[in-house]
């Protein structure tokens, strides 16, 4: 196996829409994912950066997230200069050692959802509300995105993952 792309309903870094939960919460880690009824020992910043540990610097083999939940079509290079934070963070920083990429696609529901402002702004390089429909092809180390408009057939964008 040589590219593993996990799914998960929440984007890790959510780009619009949904800024104020999923796993951001408009920068607030008090917020607790609960288990087994009980509040979690690690916030929820905490918690995405415990994910990103294992998927990004514990394996090479992780080349992208899956998401949706946000209407909305996007695309996220997150690497290791992207900024993951809020001001005044007092907590440890992950530091990645290498890129995945998010790529979110709940452009099939209703209300779409504007692209908000957050830290890393910067790296979504792609954001619609058109209707979406994602490829990936995998053809050995060759890892290739196409996003088109299914009611159109428009392209709306097409990328390479890079290793």
């Amino acid at each position: 196996m040589k590219h593993i792309f996990v799914s998960v309903h929440t984007p890790m870094f959510p780009n619009g829409g949904h800024s104020g939960d999923d796993m951001w919460y408009s920068g607030n880690n008090n917020i607790r994912p609960r288990i087994a009824g009980k509040d979690a020992d690690y916030g929820i910043i905490e918690r995405r950066d415990q994910m990103l540990e294992v998927m990004v610097n514990q394996s090479k083999k992780v080349r992208a997230v899956l998401t949706g939940d946000e209407h909305n079509y996007n695309h996220l290079v997150v690497n290791p200069e992207m900024e993951m934070y809020p001001e005044k963070w007092d907590k440890k920083k992950l530091k990645l050692n290498r890129t995945i990429y998010q790529i979110n696609n709940g452009a099939a529901g209703a209300p779409y959802y504007a692209q908000e402002v957050l830290p890393w702004s910067s790296y979504c390089k792609s954001f619609t509300t058109r209707n979406a429909l994602v490829f990936i092809s995998v053809n050995g180390e060759k890892v290739s995105v196409q996003t088109i408009n299914p009611d159109t057939l428009e392209e709306i964008e097409t990328f390479e993952i890079e290793p």
